[in-house]
């Protein structure tokens, strides 16, 4: 194996490990299990941000990215849609044209009223003329959101008055079915950064129903008892120990084969 082969698999288990991404059967109570190419179930019922009864079947008329989070969360949720929003300012695809956008609260106590409120919120980030319901914040029993949740292999923990979760987009086609996983990096200050590019493809995948394998899996918990510049640290120095132990061996590796050359001569 080459040695660049093996500095990559080495940078991807670090990555892939350092924020606790489980394999299957082995999901962390607040973890993400990708269910790529399975469906969910779209009779589910729901109440929209007017306190309506809506069925997610009659939402899903095209490449739809469905983000599971609670409104009164401001460590993740909120800087997630935030940057959903900045994305559509972005990207050159239209919302309610080219694709959907709908934001599940899994806490089944908060109101159609606080949903509203949320969408506000968000919709006036967006600076381009945009359907309002191409975006839509939904509210439910615990019974829908988990069974929805479920399906998508979004799995998350009360603590107390919150919720630990991870911050990840899921991108569906028109039929249901999961296609893609889109999990956000970060920018210089530490705050979630999608690259339009990234979105643009991840919808137009769903919109030919292409599974499509995550690569990433750098997550942010979500949890008022892990600030993000704590998490940054720990992220920090776990990398950069992976970047002296990555240089370690490439000295190794490098003074064995000197004294290899040195034997043969």
């Amino acid at each position: 194996m080459k040695i660049t082969q093996i500095v990559t698999l080495f940078l991807i288990v670090l990555l892939s490990t350092t924020y606790g991404e489980t394999g299957k059967g082995e999901v962390h109570p607040a973890g993400v299990e990708e269910h790529l190419g399975k469906y969910m179930p779209l009779n589910l019922t729901f109440k929209n941000s007017d306190g309506s009864n809506v069925i997610l079947k009659d939402l899903i008329d095209k490449p739809t990215v469905i983000d599971f989070v609670y409104y009164r969360c401001t460590e993740i949720c909120t800087p997630l849609m935030v940057e959903v929003a900045d994305v559509i300012n972005k990207v050159d695809l239209q919302p309610g044209k080219d694709y959907r956008i709908i934001s599940i609260s899994i806490d089944p106590n908060e109101t159609p009223a606080l949903a509203a409120q949320k969408k506000n919120e968000l919709l006036s980030l967006v600076n381009k003329k945009i359907d309002p319901s191409s975006w839509d914040f939904l509210t439910g029993d615990s019974a829908s959101i988990s069974r929805a949740a479920g399906a998508a292999g979004f799995y998350y923990q009360k603590q107390g008055n919150t919720y630990l979760h991870k911050g990840v987009l899921i991108f569906i086609d028109k039929d249901g079915k999961i296609c893609r996983y889109l999990r956000p990096g970060y920018n210089t200050r530490g705050d979630f950064s999608i690259l339009p590019s990234e979105f643009k493809m991840a919808v137009m995948e769903a919109a030919q129903g292409q599974v499509t394998q995550t690569i990433a899996k750098i997550l942010e918990t979500c949890s008022t008892f892990i600030p993000k510049k704590r998490d940054m640290l720990v992220f920090s120095v776990i990398f950069l120990t992976g970047i002296f132990t990555i240089a370690g061996v490439l000295l190794i590796i490098k003074k064995t084969n000197l004294s290899n050359g040195r034997n043969k001569t």
